[in-house]
Parts: structure tokens; C-alpha cells; sequence
């Protein structure tokens, strides 16, 4: 991991934890809505995480994707199993269905960030980049869920069904005071995808982080698609094929596709 990344954990109480490509800039831009409107401060703090929970009085915070970095930290069995740094943190681990998170991140790692050059169907099977990282990734993670001093999974797919709902939570688990339900309607109202789309297309946010890749090549956009379950639009039967014999094959934590796998099931807080 690099040493950057090390020290905004080491300086945080509360750790955002996701794979790339899981929500993080949605629940970045919900949270953070829902805190400036709470205390009265500038929207140009929802991309400076700490500046922001220091203004509202609030422990610390980061977002982080561990040692999960668009494929450039190797090969899916040299991600790290030991998460001791994160012993005395409260976690807000994201997890979205990994089928979508593999394409989403092809398109951020070949459009985005030009770190892949091949077809999604090799991407999907990429042990640098691939369904394994992502599996692995959630199967470490499920596996040290109680290292952590609190830890609350939340999945994207509920976020979309009920956003209100999560935000709600993730604001009680940071130590947030209860927000008026107002002010969670409008962070829900600005974080939809098309208004976060609208915002990353005229550089609203001064956050390099909310720019298009490639101006003009929606693939590009921070903010993409959203869609769950679309990762089917993007590959061949096959690839959909092999994406649940990964599944399968690595007992997938947070996400399992037999729902007789209750011990791999979703805890929502521990």
C-alpha cells in the first residue's frame, strides 16, 4: 500500500472501505450533502473529507480502497489479509454485486486512467484486475469484519432501492446528530446520478476527482451508469458464464449467490 494512503488511515477514526468502483463517490457526495446542509458549510468540502468532519465536529474520516488500487498493486493473492491498522476504526464497508463493479472498473481502467488496453472479456478474467481481485478483496474483508471497533456493510443495491435509508445510517454510524428529514431529502435529491453527471460535466466540484476522463465519451464520466445488474448489457453469455463460476467457485463473502450461504450473508452492523 502506498505510503499516502497509509497515513490518511492511520489519521482516521472512521474509515469509508470499498473495491473501487462500489458507490464510494455517491456515498461521498450523500454524506457529505447531508453534513453541509446540516452545519451550514461550503459543497466544495464534500471532496476534502476531513476539512469537512473537522467543520462539523465530527471524529476524522477517509475514504479509502485499501490495498485495492486499479490493478496496479499486482496479482489478486498478494492483496493483504492482515487489516491490524484498521483495529481501533469504525468501517463503513460498500459492496456492490461484483459482476458490475468488474465491468465498471473496465471501463475506469481502460477509459479513465489507461491502464488497460484489452477486451472486457479478458479484463473480467485479469488476476491484476479481475472477478478474482474483487472476490478476494470481499473474502479478506468478511474475514477480519471484527477487527474493526464497529463495522456496518452497506450494499449498493439497497442504496438504490431505499438511498434515504442508508444515508440515514451511515450518518447515525459516524456520530452524526440526527438530521431533519428534509435534509436528507435534498442530499438524495443532489446525489441522483444525473445531477452528480450534470455537476461532473461543467466542473462544478474544484475535486479533480469529478472529471470526465475523456470529455465527450460517456464511458469516461466519474459518475457512469449506476445500473444495477447491467454488467449482462456489456458481456457474452460466456462471460456471464464464467462471472458465476467465479462466484461459485470462491464462495463469494457479502455476496453469495446461494442463499443457503447464510455465514457469507451480509451482516448490516457488528
Amino acid at each position: 500500500m502506498k505510503d499516502k494512503e497509509e497515513r490518511k488511515i492511520a489519521q482516521a477514526e472512521v474509515c469509508v472501505v470499498s473495491y473501487p468502483k462500489s458507490g464510494r463517490t455517491w456515498m461521498r457526495v450523500l454524506l457529505g450533502k447531508a453534513l453541509c446542509e446540516q452545519y451550514g458549510l461550503d459543497e466544495q468540502l464534500i471532496f476534502d473529507e476531513l476539512e469537512l468532519a473537522a467543520a462539523a465536529g465530527l471524529p476524522p474520516m477517509c475514504y479509502t480502497h485499501d490495498d485495492a488500487i486499479d490493478g496496479q498493486n499486482g496479482h489478486y493473492k498478494t492483496l493483504e489479509t492482515d487489516k491490524a491498522r484498521y483495529e481501533n476504526k469504525k468501517v463503513i464497508f460498500l459492496v456492490r454485486d461484483p459482476r458490475d463493479v468488474a465491468v465498471s472498473c473496465y471501463f475506469h481502467a481502460s477509459k479513465r486512467r489507461d491502464l488497460y488496453g484489452g477486451a472486457i472479456s479478458d479484463f473480467i478474467r485479469d488476476d491484476c484486475f479481475g472477478l478474482r481481485k474483487i472476490v478476494t478483496f470481499y473474502n479478506i474483508w468478511h474475514a477480519n469484519r471484527r477487527v474493526p471497533k464497529a463495522f456496518l456493510v452497506l450494499r449498493y443495491e439497497e442504496m438504490h432501492a431505499d438511498p434515504a435509508k442508508s444515508l440515514g445510517l451511515a450518518l447515525n454510524f459516524i456520530g452524526a446528530p440526527p438530521s431533519e428529514e428534509a435534509i436528507i431529502t435534498r442530499a438524495v435529491e443532489y446525489a441522483r446520478f444525473d445531477n452528480m453527471k450534470k455537476m461532473e460535466e461543467s466542473g462544478y466540484f474544484i475535486s479533480e476527482k469529478m472529471r470526465p476522463g475523456k470529455p465527450g465519451d460517456e464511458d469516461s464520466y466519474k459518475v457512469r451508469r449506476g445500473k444495477v445488474g447491467g454488467y449482462a448489457d456489456y458481456l457474452s453469455p460466456e462471460d456471464c458464464q464464467y462471472l458465476d463460476h467465479v462466484l461459485h467457485e470462491l464462495d463469494c463473502a457479502f455476496f453469495p449467490l446461494d442463499p443457503r450461504r447464510s455465514d457469507l450473508a451480509i451482516p448490516q452492523e457488528i
